[in-house]
């Protein structure tokens, strides 16, 4: 079973962008071996695509795969931080108790922390200037709020017959 059929590509889409408009993250549906089958147009943050971008990539793609595992492993929602220090989180999709894939979001920092300026600045091999107007784009979430996007996305899964 693969999430599109399911569900199109432009419905796991629009979820995506949902995620995006409504808590300010990028919006992603994972397949379940981790490949990415539909994503939000819009940023979190100017610090993601530049990241993104280039050889950094591993950033993502490392928290991904670790969150992922656990999310397979426990079938539950898992919840963590890239390496820049941005809070990452993945809802589980079953379809008639067959893991299929995931939906999540990613590029806030959470409320009270910072991302470190020299790390992103060395990773992009950017000037202190360049670092820190980039860093000037990434938001806070709140636990409350983290949690409310979470609700959402298990609230749109199952509108969707598919928790």
């Amino acid at each position: 079973m693969e999430l599109t059929d399911i569900m199109s590509v432009e419905g796991w889409k629009a979820i995506a962008e949902n995620i995006n408009r409504n808590f300010g993250m990028n919006g992603t549906v994972y397949q379940k071996d981790n490949s990415v089958l539909a994503k939000s147009d819009g940023w979190a943050n100017k610090v993601c695509p530049a990241i993104k971008s280039g050889d950094s990539v591993v950033v993502c793609s490392s928290a991904q795969q670790r969150l992922s595992k656990i999310v397979q492993e426990n079938n539950n929602v898992a919840v963590g931080e890239c390496d820049a220090g941005c809070t990452k989180f993945l809802v589980p999709i079953f379809f008639r108790d067959e893991f299929v894939g995931m939906v999540g979001g990613c590029g806030c920092v959470p409320a009270g922390s910072e991302v470190d300026a020299f790390y992103i600045g060395k990773l992009l091999s950017s000037t202190k200037e360049e670092t820190e107007k980039l860093l000037a784009s990434v938001n806070h979430i709140t636990a409350d709020k983290l949690n409310e996007a979470i609700s959402y996305i298990r609230k749109q899964l199952q509108e969707s017959f598919i928790v």
